[in-house]
């Protein structure tokens, strides 16, 4: 008994050390993860997530990352850059993360993708002027396409299939405004659009009568934000879709939700 009794203050003095060490760690990771974070996001306007209204930054997308952020006393800060400048600052570690950025095998060199990091899943559709929808002949086989000419948005991907498909006839156009104008002016045939991004820019104007949308769709693709490789510290793309994950279980989450999109 006397060995036993003199063996306690022992034990009880490694448990304290360990309790607060723990502790330490704990809040060491904590503080780690409270530093600073550049997203980047694309210059241009992509109502309802990513956009400009009244002079300040906002959308489903921007509202979203901030409520985690400020849940979890993260300080992240949004710079606004033409697409292939923000995909070579991702690239180069300049910013953490790149907002609205889905996922090709090229980019995924340079960029982690996690599947809690998902703002939203995008529907890619063929749009055509309502004037030339007969002469489109389409069930899903891209090999009905090729003596189409076809009008893509520079820098984005449509899918595998689609950005590996060498044998259509493809167009860049620098924004989604020239992308419209081109097919009105008669200079493509049919163009590849982001369906929410084609309805949010155009929804109160005129232009949504003069196309129509080609069934089938080209696919559903999630949209990430992807963290680059180079810059990352602190496991924060782990940790930003474990929290990801976790506020989108909650009820202000469905209502940021409603807010932006009817509701399903």
């Amino acid at each position: 008994m006397h060995r036993i009794r003199s063996l306690l203050p022992g034990i009880i003095c490694i448990f304290l050390f360990c309790h607060t060490f723990a502790e330490a760690f704990a809040a060491d990771e904590r503080s780690s993860l409270s530093g600073k974070y550049v997203f980047a996001i694309g210059a241009e306007d992509y109502p309802p997530y990513e956009y400009i209204e009244d002079g300040e930054l906002t959308g489903f997308h921007i509202e979203l990352i901030q409520a985690i952020a400020e849940k979890n006393n993260l300080a992240i800060t949004f710079e606004r850059y033409p697409f292939k400048r923000a995909q070579q600052m991702l690239k180069t570690g300049k910013v953490d993360a790149f907002t609205y950025y889905g996922w090709t095998a090229e980019r995924e060199k340079d960029t982690r993708y996690l599947e809690g990091n998902i703002l939203h899943r995008a529907k890619i559709v063929y749009v055509v002027q309502k004037s030339r929808v007969d002469e489109i002949v389409f069930n899903g086989d891209l090999e009905l396409l090729r003596d189409y000419r076809i009008v893509t948005q520079a820098g984005f991907s449509y899918g595998y299939e689609f950005d590996n498909a060498d044998y259509l006839k493809k167009y860049a156009a620098p924004t989604l405004e020239r992308l419209k104008d081109l097919l009105l002016a008669g200079r493509g045939d049919l163009g590849i659009v982001y369906l929410s991004d084609f309805y949010s820019a155009y929804k109160d104007t005129e232009i949504l009568n003069k196309f129509t949308i080609i069934d089938p769709p080209v696919l559903e693709r999630p949209m990430y934000i992807g963290f680059s490789k180079k810059a990352e510290k602190d496991n924060i793309s782990t940790f930003f879709a474990k929290k990801m994950e976790e506020y989108k279980a909650t009820e202000e989450y469905k209502t940021l939700y409603v807010k932006y999109f009817s509701e399903e």
